[in-house]
């Protein structure tokens, strides 16, 4: 299958099932995920799934255990926190992840959630959602250069 890496396709599914998780879809989340299915290099197979994904909600434990690369796992941290966004408060943020991702309750895993706490794009990511809403993830920071 051509597209991104398996590891980056099973983090991009776990975000989409993870913004589903309360079974509230808000008009702000729908626009973000339907601008990632624009914006990243997806197969045709991989848009397939990913749509598929957005009419039957999958378990984002599961697919979050498929994510294989140390990066992937931290960016679906980063995206998460993103997605969960209170006002900077860690803890209720990592309240808010917990409550959708429990395989964040084992050590390793709540150790690397912990770790995205000083991501560098945070701060822009913040204040681009402040701004724009969730779709001011995409007016990226300069310093972060994105690679399949």
């Amino acid at each position: 299958m051509s597209g991104i890496h398996q590891s980056e396709f099973a983090m991009w599914r776990a975000v989409f099932a993870f913004t589903y998780v309360d079974n509230v879809l808000s008009l702000e989340d729908q626009d973000l995920l339907h601008a990632f299915l624009k914006k990243v290099p997806f197969s045709k197979e991989q848009l397939a799934i990913l749509k598929k994904d957005l009419a039957e909600p999958k378990d984002v434990v599961a697919l979050y255990q498929k994510i294989t690369r140390q990066q992937d796992k931290e960016r679906f941290c980063v995206l998460a926190r993103s997605i969960v966004w209170c006002e900077g408060d860690m803890h209720e943020q990592e309240r808010a992840i917990l409550k959708k991702v429990s395989c964040f309750e084992d050590d390793e895993e709540e150790e690397l959630l912990h770790s995205t706490r000083g991501h560098p794009h945070l701060r822009d990511y913040y204040q681009q959602y402040a701004k724009a809403g969730m779709m001011g993830l995409f007016k990226v920071p300069p310093s972060l250069q994105m690679s399949a």
